[in-house]
């Protein structure tokens, strides 16, 4: 009997041992040995951050599910989908999880609990706060920054970037540039940014030509499903066989500074279909004049807004759904008069200078366009996209400043 219980329990250690070690090559063959793990992007948000992103991880071949078990306040303000109250989503361990917000008006902070739950029997619990109203999302700095127009298909976001000093600055951590990016069109109506001497256009890297995602590690979440489907390569991705160039709104040769601030104006955020002839030729004249009306004075801040405007529903269709066709492509200038070293809500409309250039996206002749024929005033331009630029000017003396529309000002137009 004694003996009859030794091998059995020998059996049993073998038994043991060989699923142990099956279960581990098993677990490594397919990824078993990943961590499994569920996270928001960001924890704590900004009353106006409309958008976040739970990240899984975990053994491959699992599932989860993430449900909204709670919500603080006075309505449901936090849902997986963008149209409608939807609180739960579920998927395959490592696809992300996109959070929608509505805007926090109140006087007081909010919090979301998010349950995520993964068939291999990991759970967590998640909690989100929205701060409450009030908290400064921009820098009364920013001359560039247009006034946010409230819509359901709009996602504002600032990206930042490390820049490499030089003898005109101390570099580091700063912003590259905003976009008020449309979900709907999967295209952004306006790129906002600064320029200045010899800090973002100094040449010391080559072009970098990596056409992506935004990959939202920056908040808030701009959904990869509701960006443009470009990378670099074929598969469909680009649009230029259509008779459309990739037409950074922010020119990439203005961020040569580092490879960072230059990788992201290939982002499909940063892009619009423009008519091939235009953007090679009156369009890149123009982006090259904005560079060296940026490179001069000392105080020589260049406030910079690039956009679009659609006069019809012209779309060209794409992987993640029809991106819309500007029917115009716009850019709107601010900088000082001379070195007066001030912020721009400091200056006064005979400190400042403003223009405006309008064109249609088609055709030009290159022999016989040149940017001064696109001349018009910032006030022409709010007129035309019902969006309000240079939020940061003195009210006093912001329609003076935005009126002008003046080439002697501008050297070389």
């Amino acid at each position: 009997m004694m003996l009859k219980i030794k091998q059995i329990g020998m059996l049993l250690v073998t038994m043991s041992a060989m699923l142990v070690l099956f279960a581990g090559c098993g677990d490594k063959d397919d990824g078993g040995d990943k961590e499994s793990l569920a996270t928001l992007v960001a924890e704590t948000v900004s009353s106006s951050t409309t958008t976040n992103k739970i990240s899984t991880q975990g053994p491959s071949g699992i599932t989860f599910e993430a449900t909204i078990v709670s919500q603080g306040g006075d309505a449901e303000w936090c849902s997986f989908d963008l149209n409608k109250q939807v609180s739960s989503a579920g998927g395959n361990v490592g696809d992300p999880a996109y959070l929608y917000l509505d805007k926090n008006n109140s006087d007081d902070d909010r919090t979301a609990r998010i349950d995520v739950t993964y068939t291999n029997g990991y759970s967590t619990s998640l909690t989100l706060t929205q701060r409450a109203a009030g908290f400064i999302d921009y820098d009364r700095s920013w001359g560039e920054q247009p006034e946010y127009r409230s819509d359901d298909a709009y996602i504002y976001k600032t990206y930042y970037a490390t820049f490499v000093s030089n003898q005109f600055f101390p570099g580091g951590k700063l912003r590259n540039y905003s976009v008020c990016y449309d979900v709907d069109r999967h295209i952004s109506h306006w790129v906002a940014y600064p320029i200045f001497k010899k800090v973002y256009e100094t040449p010391v890297l080559s072009r970098v030509n990596d056409f992506n995602y935004d990959p939202n590690d920056q908040l808030p979440v701009i959904p990869t499903r509701d960006q443009q489907y470009i990378g670099t390569g074929g598969n469909g991705r680009g649009y230029g066989a259509r008779g459309y160039d990739r037409g950074h709104m922010l020119p990439q040769a203005s961020r040569y500074n580092n490879y960072e601030p230059n990788r992201m104006t290939y982002y499909g955020t940063n892009m619009m279909p423009q008519n091939s002839t235009f953007n090679q030729n009156v369009w890149a004249t123009l982006e090259g004049k904005v560079r060296g009306w940026g490179g001069m004075g000392k105080y020589d801040t260049l406030y910079v807004v690039t956009g679009t405007h659609f006069a019809d529903s012209k779309t060209i269709s794409n992987a993640n759904g029809p991106i819309a066709v500007p029917s115009h492509c716009w850019k709107v200038l601010l900088r000082q008069r001379g070195d007066l070293n001030k912020q721009i809500s400091e200056c006064t409309a005979d400190e400042l200078k403003a223009i405006g250039f309008l064109f249609t996206n088609e055709y030009h002749d290159p022999a016989t366009t040149f940017p001064r024929d696109g001349v018009c005033s910032v006030k022409e331009i709010e007129e035309l996209t019902g969006f309000k630029f240079f939020r940061n000017l003195d009210p006093a003396e912001a329609d003076a400043v935005k009126s002008q529309k003046n080439p002697a000002d501008w050297e070389g137009l």
